[in-house]
């Protein structure tokens, strides 16, 4: 038995990613705000981001050298820090997020032209 060939148009489903959650007669779930949002950790991770640096900011304003204390302890009083002001650094990740999602609309524009251009000039080729 032959293995099922996945460059075979006729085994491919195309997939809209800017429909909604479910498609009709369709088990593939989609996110409701399509395909144009970032990872699923890259609030977090900004948040932490931003939530490090007020922490490294508290521990220079008390005269404590960065340098001289292990990054676990900057990470503690970050989390720390977070849990407290959660919406200030949420609204400080938020121009980041905007940035990422715009990169991957960009992204995945470029990748259905570059297809398509490959598409068209397959059939270009064949047709001569």
């Amino acid at each position: 038995m032959a293995a099922r060939a996945y460059h075979n148009p006729d085994n491919c489903e195309i997939l809209d990613m800017h429909r909604g959650p479910k498609l009709p007669d369709s088990h593939t779930l989609f996110p409701p705000e399509g395909c144009c949002q970032p990872p699923p950790g890259a609030k977090a991770t900004v948040m932490l981001f931003y939530a490090k640096r007020a922490a490294k900011e508290e521990m220079k304003a008390k005269g404590i050298r960065i340098s001289s204390i292990l990054p676990r302890e900057v990470r503690l009083l970050a989390e720390e820090l977070l849990r407290e002001r959660w919406e200030e650094f949420e609204r400080l990740a938020q121009p980041v997020l905007l940035r990422i999602a715009k990169s991957n609309i960009k992204t995945n524009e470029k990748k259905r032209k570059a297809s398509k251009s490959k598409a068209s000039a397959v059939q270009m080729s064949g047709a001569k």
